[in-house]
């Protein structure tokens, strides 16, 4: 099946780690059998067009001079939106050129099937070329995308527009289901819970550096994301001197960087604890695995801060593709990657005694980490790997054009008759 994807990020080479979830689900449909064309935003330096093993890229220029093209990529649309003039200025000619961009690849390639990544802008443009063209379209929601259209009642019906003309939409975890089935209650039946994957094999290195080693301690607790607020790093900060009165020797790395990384490392100094707290900031795609493979535990303390939380957390399927237990905030997808007590802990928001309730719990019983490493090696494998990921998604392309090839069929036959 030909497919176009339409995304508003892209990795900007080969081997880079932004967003990189879009190119291995294109990766690997690409393996069962499926065309893909990416049409994403160029950026300054880049190729029109290239090609990565089986996939075809296609860049779409917005703005002149391309110095300035700002928009899409970094830290994301809406932070560049928010903090670049520039990229307030590409607005509209970033969503023209996408669309006639769209428009000219529709008349020119034997394109199947539209499918969009986030619902704004790209679900719209989609949505338009199903409603007016009648092309197949999926639309896939990551989470930001929702949560710009549920807290501004003004993009009601434009979400509306997007979810009516989707002959399927996907979402990331069974909290997301509930958030657009809230948005849509009439569209409930097209909607499926496709998790964004990850390959279980890059996390099963057998060379790995002594992290332990170089920061000196038995125990590590481990931390990977975004410094930003919802993430609730103060939570598990807040945590540890409880956990340290315990276990005098446990160091916590906090890898990531973000606008919160000066709050934070205020906090640890506050507490005393600057010899016990390490910011390594953003690590090596290769070197995560040895930071996995060394912390006895791993924590994901996310918030929902105004509907803004962790639309699924795929740093805890890292961690438990690695073999480390877990521990994350009962909110957002979370649970649908932790089973309480069987593949991790699953904590109450805010609430860092309980956080260190867990912590200690985990380091005190070598049984309950053996069981947590296997339960999360088998459930991350079975559920949430790229090879399963794909073939949903490709089921889903299936079932829409099946449909699209029956219901001209139906309307073939009443004319004829």
């Amino acid at each position: 099946m030909r497919i176009l994807v339409l995304t508003s990020s892209f990795p900007r080479h080969e081997h880079s780690y932004e967003v990189r979830f879009i190119l291995e689900l294109a990766q690997w449909l690409s393996r069962i059998g499926h065309s893909l064309l990416i049409l994403t935003p160029h950026y300054p330096g880049g190729k029109i067009r290239e090609s990565w093993d089986l996939i075809q890229i296609q860049r779409f220029v917005y703005f002149f001079p391309i110095r300035f093209e700002r928009l899409a990529y970094g830290p994301g649309l809406l932070f560049n939106i928010k903090n670049d003039f520039f990229a307030c200025m590409g607005i509209f000619p970033f969503l023209a050129s996408q669309f006639l961009s769209s428009m000219i690849i529709l008349i020119c390639e034997p394109v199947k099937l539209i499918h969009t990544h986030w619902l704004i802008p790209q679900g719209f443009i989609g949505a338009f070329f199903h409603r007016f063209l009648k092309v197949p379209h999926v639309a896939t929601v990551h989470g930001s995308d929702l949560n710009i259209l549920t807290h501004h009642k003004i993009l009601t019906p434009l979400a509306r527009f997007i979810i009516r003309n989707s002959d399927m939409i996907t979402v990331n975890s069974n909290y997301m289901k509930r958030q657009l089935e809230a948005l849509a209650p009439d569209c409930s039946a097209k909607i499926r819970v496709i998790p964004m994957g990850i390959d279980p094999e890059k996390f099963q290195v057998t060379e790995f550096f002594d992290i332990k080693k170089k920061f000196q301690t038995r125990h590590l607790i481990l931390s990977v994301g975004r410094l930003i607020d919802w993430k609730g790093t103060i939570h598990l900060i807040n945590a540890m001197p409880d956990v340290i009165r315990q276990f005098p020797d446990t160091v916590l790395l906090i890898i990531g960087a973000g606008p919160e990384k000066e709050t934070l490392v205020n906090r640890a100094h506050k507490l005393g604890l600057e010899n016990r707290i390490h910011f390594p900031g953003v690590v090596d795609t290769e070197d995560l695995p040895s930071y996995y493979h060394a912390a006895d535990v791993f924590v994901l303390p996310s918030i929902n801060k105004c509907g803004k939380t962790e639309a699924l957390g795929v740093v805890l399927l890292e961690a438990m593709a690695s073999g480390c237990p877990v521990i994350g905030s009962n909110v957002g997808g979370i649970p649908d990657i932790i089973i309480d007590g069987e593949t991790g802990f699953l904590v109450p928001e805010q609430r860092p005694e309980i956080l260190a309730e867990k912590i200690v719990q985990l380091l005190l019983d070598d049984n309950l980490r053996e069981q947590f490493r296997q339960n999360g090696l088998i459930r991350v494998r079975d559920k949430f790997s790229w090879e399963k990921v794909s073939k949903d998604f490709g089921d889903v392309f299936d079932l829409v054009l099946t449909n699209h090839i029956n219901k001209g069929l139906v309307i073939y036959e009443r004319r004829a008759g």
